[in-house]
């Protein structure tokens, strides 16, 4: 393909974008078009403006962050992950985040970014990954503390039931049976009586 064919189809692109910047599977075919052809800085500039247009899309960001990995660029990786963040994404968008570092080998920015994550998410669900995760690695400490955390930290109508089970479950695998059975009395004790 010409130079000149591929002027043609961006012009075309930006004319689509034009008429709807908001229809984000045009953004989605223009940086495709150039990632195939092998045009990283037009894909980048691409992906850069559709996430700043749309930064609810995250479909954009995914596919965004994944050619810079797939491309070694680790730190820029990082950078759009970092922005992406800023927007408070849904709960999958940290676990992809959280996931990447993990396969960089950065153990301890993925738990920097679990921190980050229960404190945007202040919920039960947040701690036990959280705390599930660091068992997973064998930090029995740090997921015991985590569970402790999450039993002060969270407002009580964010406490529930699965928080104390969690904790409770980990700690009989831990052969501490009589915290298991402490943690039990203490949600008896805590939670509303039909939540028990």
């Amino acid at each position: 393909a010409s130079q000149l064919e591929f002027r043609r189809a961006r012009s075309i692109y930006e004319r689509a974008i034009d008429v709807d910047y908001r229809d984000y599977q045009i953004w989605l075919k223009y940086a495709e078009f150039e990632m195939k052809h092998k045009f990283v800085n037009h894909a980048r500039n691409v992906w850069n403006r559709a996430v700043t247009l749309l930064p609810r899309v995250s479909q954009l960001w995914y596919k965004y962050v994944h050619m810079e990995e797939m491309l070694g660029q680790i730190d820029n990786a990082r950078i759009i992950f970092e922005r992406w963040m800023k927007w408070e994404p849904e709960e999958q968008a940290w676990y992809s985040y959280i996931n990447f570092e993990e396969r960089v080998g950065e153990i301890g920015r993925a738990r920097d970014i679990y921190e980050r994550y229960c404190a945007t998410y202040p919920v039960s669900s947040s701690y036990v990954k959280y705390a599930k995760w660091e068992e997973r690695h064998s930090q029995l400490a740090l997921a015991r503390q985590i569970y402790e955390r999450a039993l002060t930290e969270l407002p009580e109508h964010n406490r529930e039931e699965s928080i104390f089970i969690a904790f409770a479950k980990f700690e009989e695998k831990c052969h501490e049976f009589e915290r298991a059975r402490m943690i039990y009395k203490q949600s008896i004790d805590l939670l509303p009586k039909h939540e028990t």
